[in-house]
C-alpha cells in the first residue's frame, strides 16, 4: 500500500520551480531570472513574476503588548490618550503625562482625621479605579475603626483578584 500523492507531476514541477526561483531571488535578486531561463527553457519573464507573487494574504503584524500594561494607571493613561484624541483638550495630555511619570511608583494616600493623618502605600499594579473607590470611602469615615476596616475589607477584596 503506497502513499498517493495529493498532485499530479504538472502540478508539482510548477510547485518545485517555483520554490526554487524564491530561492534564487533571496540569494541572488539581479541574476535568479537568467538562471531560472538556464534551467528552464522557454521561462519567461511573466512566469518568474507570477513564481514570486505570494499566494495568500500576509499575516497581520501583532502590534507588541507594552509591559507598562500590568501597572494599575497604564489604562487610565489609555483613556486619557484617546480622550484627547477626540477633544484635542491639552489638560488632558499634560494629565496622562503626569500619570506616564509616576507609573511605577507605588500609591502614597494620605487619610487626614480629627488633625492626625494616616498614609497608606499601594502597590502601583493596583488598579487606579480601585484606589478612587477606596479614597471615596476613606472620605466618609468618621472614626480610626472605620478606616482600618475599610481598609482590610480593600485588602480582602485585592486578594480575591
Amino acid at each position: 500500500m503506497g502513499r498517493e500523492g495529493k498532485f499530479n507531476e504538472e502540478r508539482l514541477f510548477k510547485i518545485r520551480r517555483m520554490r526554487k526561483a524564491r530561492r534564487l531571488f533571496k540569494q541572488m535578486p539581479l541574476f535568479a531570472f537568467v538562471m531560472m531561463q538556464a534551467e528552464y527553457s522557454g521561462y519567461s519573464l511573466v512566469q518568474f513574476q507570477d513564481d514570486l507573487r505570494r499566494r495568500s494574504k500576509p499575516k497581520p503584524k501583532k502590534k507588541g503588548k507594552s509591559p507598562l500594561a500590568r501597572f494599575g494607571r497604564y489604562w487610565r493613561i489609555q483613556q486619557l490618550i484617546a480622550r484627547y484624541s477626540y477633544t484635542q483638550d491639552e489638560s488632558l495630555i499634560i494629565k496622562a503625562m503626569k500619570l506616564r511619570q509616576r507609573i511605577t511608583k507605588p500609591y502614597r494616600l494620605e487619610v487626614r482625621l480629627k488633625g492626625m493623618v494616616h498614609e497608606i502605600t499601594l502597590s502601583p499594579m493596583t488598579p487606579i479605579q480601585d484606589v478612587e473607590s477606596l479614597i471615596a470611602k476613606f472620605n466618609l469615615c468618621k472614626t480610626e475603626k472605620e478606616i482600618d476596616r475599610v481598609f482590610a475589607d480593600f485588602q480582602k477584596l485585592a486578594h480575591l483578584r
